[in-house]
């Protein structure tokens, strides 16, 4: 292997060192102190790192830790001063230094972030505010810092930070206490919460404006800069907030599982939005400066119900590697759009589904550059390679495909014993079809081998005959590209629409239309219920 184009050389992590490291290493948690003063290019850090260890034959050169931004002044294993590492990106932790339970020490000094990613700092150019936030997906929690950054090692969280008292910070965690310090800023600790994965760690700070309500126990708050504060209609936000934690809560039979409800709007965001634990970050492009369009009130709906999903679907159950993360957006964009019609003013969302999210995901899907929707990632550089149309619109597509096929009954209660069955803890795409094929009665992985890992999409074209000015019969026939012959079944309405003779519409003469069909044809059969709802998104 070149050394530049080794792990080491380059601020990544292969799953394959990931699966090693989850072998060695459990029981995480993290004592976090960091240092904030205003106007500076840096800030300190003194993070503890507690943790156990199973030595291993095949790992006698121990573990690492994440780590980027260098600047390490001290290093402490189980009370052993060690040299600091020169490599940028990792600390190595020599197994002839690791017991069975580990006491992991770290002070340093990092420069801010300036990309949207990281520990990002913004100077407001209309009044000099200087405002700070994290954004850590998929892998960039150990830029602020040290840290076990992949999604299967959770942890607990003790927060403590030392910032300016006009500062507003907002972290996963509802604050336990403050204290002034000698030189007149706060001291503040949060509570560590249940355990989570480190690109769910969020921190935001500085002189945000914030205005504050609560929905049946749970505390709610939304920020911005204060000079967007005279766009900032909160009323709307926290109206469509409300609607989606009551849905959510009654459609999964379990309640939002976390603290407090924040959502932040900051500057300079690389995303749509993030879904944070209990501190949503949203780009400021959803402040509406002009009066909105219906348009634009509904895409910011979905936003909101997009991120909420992810708290139950990604926060409180969350892939094991990111060759999952796609479920995860494709599943927050299906929920999003059924919650939207379900539980607020926006019934006609799934009309703005197919004409953008699905339509997206139609022109993606007849390129060169097509992909199956779940696929490999090899390491955390390639998490967002493939997010795209595929991923989000027809994802979701394919996901209201699967409750057409299981019912949304089934559906419903394959997703009750599924966040029952993981809460905090991790998953792959098996264990939840296994769920869903549980609520549903069948198995559903012939279903998904067809559907997620195979590309391109299929044509279904009708024909007909008519007797004596009667439909004698009706087929459907499905084809599929000669570059990819896969042939999926199909759960879908058919709606039968007849010309009268005065040349205007009309409603053919049937039932309730409704077809059923799988394989190459099927002629239409029985009305069946009502058909589920869809979602559109952007990355979050």
């Amino acid at each position: 292997m070149n050394p530049d184009d080794s792990p080491i050389a380059r601020d990544v992590l292969s799953q394959d060192e990931a699966i090693a490291r989850a072998r060695l290493v459990s029981d995480i948690s993290y004592e976090i102190h960091l240092d904030l003063t205003a106007g500076a290019s840096t800030y300190r850090g003194d993070v503890t790192v507690h943790f156990a260890y199973v030595a291993s034959d095949s790992a006698d050169d121990g573990v690492f830790l994440d780590h980027r931004g260098g600047g390490i002044e001290r290093l402490e294993v189980n009370g052993e001063e060690l040299e600091p590492p020169s490599g940028e990106y990792r600390i190595p932790l020599p197994a002839s230094a690791l017991r069975a339970s580990n006491v992991v020490r770290v002070t340093y000094e990092h420069e801010y972030d300036h990309t949207g990613d990281g520990f990002h700092q913004f100077v407001d150019p209309e009044d000099g505010g200087e405002y700070l936030y994290s954004n850590f997906e998929p892998y960039n929690a150990h830029r602020l810092f040290p840290c076990f950054d992949q999604p299967d090692l959770k942890a607990r969280y003790d927060l403590t930070v030392e910032a300016p008292s006009e500062w507003e910070l907002i972290a996963n965690g509802p604050e336990l206490g403050r204290e002034e310090l000698e030189d007149g800023r706060l001291r503040r600790r949060y509570a560590p919460g249940e355990r989570f994965s480190t690109y769910l760690f969020a921190l935001i700070a500085g002189p945000y404006h914030v205005v504050r309500d609560e929905h049946r126990g749970i505390p709610l708050g939304f920020y911005c800069r204060r000079s967007l504060v005279r766009h900032l209609d909160e009323d709307e936000l926290f109206e469509v907030t409300k609607q989606g934690l009551d849905f959510f809560g009654e459609f999964f039979d379990y309640a939002y599982p976390f603290g407090k409800y924040d959502q932040i709007f900051v500057p300079e965001f690389n995303f749509g939005a993030m879904e944070n634990i209990g501190a949503v970050t949203h780009s400021e492009r959803m402040v509406f400066r002009d009066p909105p369009t219906e348009n634009q009130r509904l895409g910011r709906a979905e936003v909101l119900l997009h991120e909420m999903a992810h708290m139950w679907f990604g926060n409180l159950v969350t892939m094991r590697w990111w060759n999952d993360l796609w479920l995860n957006e494709s599943f927050a964009t299906y929920m999003a759009y059924l919650a939207l019609v379900e539980a607020t003013r926006f019934g006609t969302a799934w009309q703005a589904f197919n004409s953008g999210m699905k339509a997206w995901a139609y022109r993606q899907d007849q390129l060169v550059t097509t992909h199956p929707i779940a696929g490999q990632v090899r390491d955390t550089d390639e998490t967002f390679l493939n997010f795209d149309g595929i991923t989000y619109g027809k994802g979701a597509a394919v996901l209201k495909q699967l409750v057409a096929a299981v019912g949304m009954d089934g559906f419903r209660e394959g997703m009750r014993i599924y966040f029952r069955r993981h809460a905090f803890g991790n998953t792959t795409l098996a264990e939840f079809l296994d769920a869903i094929g549980e609520g549903a009665g069948r198995d559903l992985h012939g279903w998904a081998a067809l559907w997620l890992e195979t590309a391109s999409l299929n044509t279904l074209a009708a024909s007909w005959e008519v007797e004596d000015g009667r439909l004698a019969s009706l087929s459907i026939a499905q084809t599929a590209p000669e570059d990819y012959p896969t042939l999926r079944p199909h759960q879908l309405d058919l709606a039968l629409v007849g010309a009268g003779d005065d040349g205007g519409g009309g409603a053919a003469p049937a039932p309730r239309p409704g077809a059923r069909r799988g394989g190459a044809r099927r002629a239409a059969g029985a009305p069946r219920g009502g058909a589920p709802r869809h979602r559109r998104g952007a990355p979050n």
